[in-house]
């Protein structure tokens, strides 16, 4: 009947409809895709009698050409940035952004601002795990809204941190000790902040100063550095006791180590911080020391949590403009001293001798002012003293809790002749490749700055995430360097893992110490260098042991030992 009433409609109308569904059906049984005739080349071939496509233009029963979606490369998809996971509290406040101008006042833009994002990132009571249950749950790219200023990501994967860096430049920009900073633009009205602070051309010309001389006076001065580890080796000695534990904090004999190590590169002079009557007296290294540690004191609290000194004068503050007042002072009064020496030298046709950072910064080509001279040896003596000695209190907690690891690194250096050690200054570590192994090791497990922060200068795709420039990218290389993903039994000591033949298969981004490209640190062969020193010393006079609980690194922006490290220094037989 339905063939009848199809007649009816068009005289050919019932032989095309039995063609089609015997195609069909053929189709059907051996699974291939139904296929319809469409040129006028293959209407060629139909039978005689069937419909033409002239004729199938009015036909209701013409079949419509189905073209399937074929995604052709996945990859090429990008989300939007509003799309990057991250605590949805914070995404809720960004709604408040045209208003706080009108309701808000600037205590609770701090509060928002510091009290909510930042300060829970950076506060040192937080252990690096708190931050790993933001990738946990957030994924690897994690946005952290600010309310009233650009959003921060925050990143861990080795290979999102390799494309930030990629990006970087000539001229990087990177996030500034914002205290710091603003007490040396509106406290001490000067244009230009120091070579951590400093950004673009400034920065760049300010590095080209440091960078050559930093590395030369390395072995110039390696008898003076090694004369200082044989200091602190015996004042370990006379202050240990019963137990051959120092009382005192460690730490703080250690960060004396390093002031008078860098104190001997930046200024040719022996500040002697190690003797302790020389530490309460009132000479010019004395207080420099004092004003050290309380402006780094300082430096820690107003940039940790949120930073109500920015709308009035806090303790912190008021302290930190006291004693980085004081340590500028102190150190520009050195520097004058040397160029008076050196305009002494020419004035009496004697060659003026480059025994200094300081006097290659004052020769230097680019004609440094003494303001900015003073700038750059007060960011040096900032960073670099407590990042050492944060680095080196850790390698001998972790020499101290691995008694095999101990056995096999004495075996290396117990021969070690101090001669050997001063003219081989550059040869040292090559002849020292399982203590060189320790030190990486040792900063792998606890870097001494554990984020980086760079300012993207262009967009940018992470995890196919769309991140727009201007974006302050925090990089948890800490993290990173903690990850299984990245190296196998992470959390442990291993020092042997950078002995393998296969140690270069680790992903070049997934430790990084020292930051990497343009604005890597510039005192890595320094700090290595002042390492294996003081381990060698060490070493080879002590038995180092720990029987405490574990130590852990704090979460300020330079990390330090969460408690007291107490290693016994029982005598080499």
């Amino acid at each position: 009947m339905i063939l009848t009433h199809l007649r009816l409609l068009h005289p050919n109308a019932g032989k095309y409809f039995i063609v089609k569904l015997n195609i069909w059906e053929n189709a059907r049984m051996h699974n291939k895709p139904l296929e319809i005739i469409t040129s006028q080349e293959d209407s060629k071939e139909q039978p005689s009698g069937l419909i033409t496509p002239a004729e199938t233009e009015c036909d209701i029963f013409t079949s419509p050409r189905v073209v399937p979606m074929v995604l052709n490369n996945r990859d090429s998809i990008v989300l939007p940035f509003d799309e990057v996971p991250g605590p949805k509290s914070l995404k809720y406040l960004s709604t408040l952004r045209k208003y706080l101008t009108e309701i808000g006042t600037q205590i609770t833009v701090g509060f928002l601002t510091f009290g909510l994002n930042i300060g829970s990132l950076i506060n040192k009571r937080k252990s690096i795990r708190k931050i790993s249950t933001l990738f946990d749950e957030f994924g690897p790219v994690v946005r952290y809204v600010n309310p009233v200023g650009t959003d921060i990501v925050l990143v861990n994967h080795p290979n999102h941190i390799q494309k930030v860096f990629s990006l970087e430049g000539e001229h990087p920009v990177r996030s500034t000790l914002e205290s710091l900073e603003n007490f040396r633009t509106e406290h001490k009205n000067r244009l230009y902040g120091g070579i951590y602070t400093n950004q673009g051309q400034e920065w760049a010309r300010q590095r080209s100063a440091v960078h050559t001389p930093a590395n030369n006076l390395i072995t110039q001065h390696a008898q003076g550095m090694y004369e200082i580890c044989e200091k602190f080796a015996i004042k370990v000695y006379n202050i240990r006791n019963y137990q051959d534990e120092i009382s005192k904090d460690l730490y703080k004999e250690l960060h004396k180590w390093a002031f008078d190590s860098l104190g001997l590169i930046m200024f040719s002079k022996n500040f002697s911080m190690l003797d302790t009557d020389l530490v309460y007296s009132q000479c010019d290294s004395s207080w420099m020391y004092h004003s050290l540690e309380h402006a780094t004191e300082a430096i820690v609290k107003c940039e940790t949590g949120m930073h109500f000194w920015k709308f009035f004068t806090t303790p912190a503050w008021y302290i930190l403009v006291k004693y980085c007042d004081s340590l500028d002072s102190l150190i520009g009064k050195k520097v004058l001293e040397i160029e008076l020496e050196l305009t002494m030298k020419t004035q009496n046709n004697d060659k003026p001798s480059l025994d200094s950072l300081t006097s290659a910064m004052l020769l230097h080509e680019d004609k440094l002012t003494i303001e900015d001279i003073t700038t750059m040896l007060m960011d040096m003596m900032l960073i670099g003293v407590n990042t050492i000695t944060t680095s080196m209190a850790f390698l001998l907690y972790n020499i101290a809790k691995h008694q095999k690891i101990q056995r096999t690194l004495y075996n290396e250096v117990e021969c070690i002749h101090p001669s050997s050690t001063v003219h081989g200054i550059e040869k040292l570590r090559e002849s020292t490749p399982y203590l060189q192994a320790c030190i990486k090791e040792t900063l792998r497990l606890t870097p001494p700055i554990p984020m980086l922060s760079r300012v993207l200068p262009k967009n940018i795709t992470l995890d196919k995430y769309n991140i727009p420039r201007g974006t302050l990218i925090l990089m948890s290389t800490q993290h990173a360097s903690l990850k299984e993903s990245n190296f196998e039994d992470a959390t442990k000591f291993h020092p042997e893992r950078w002995l393998k033949p296969d140690a270069e298969d680790y992903h070049a981004f997934a430790s990084i110490p020292f930051g990497h490209g343009a604005r890597k640190c510039l005192g890595q062969n320094m700090a290595e260098t002042m390492m294996s020193l003081l381990a060698i010393r060490v070493l080879q006079k002590y038995k180092l042991e720990y029987h405490y609980g574990d130590v852990n690194p704090t979460r300020s922006f330079i990390a330090r030992p969460d408690r007291p490290i107490k290693i016994r220094f029982i005598d080499q037989i």
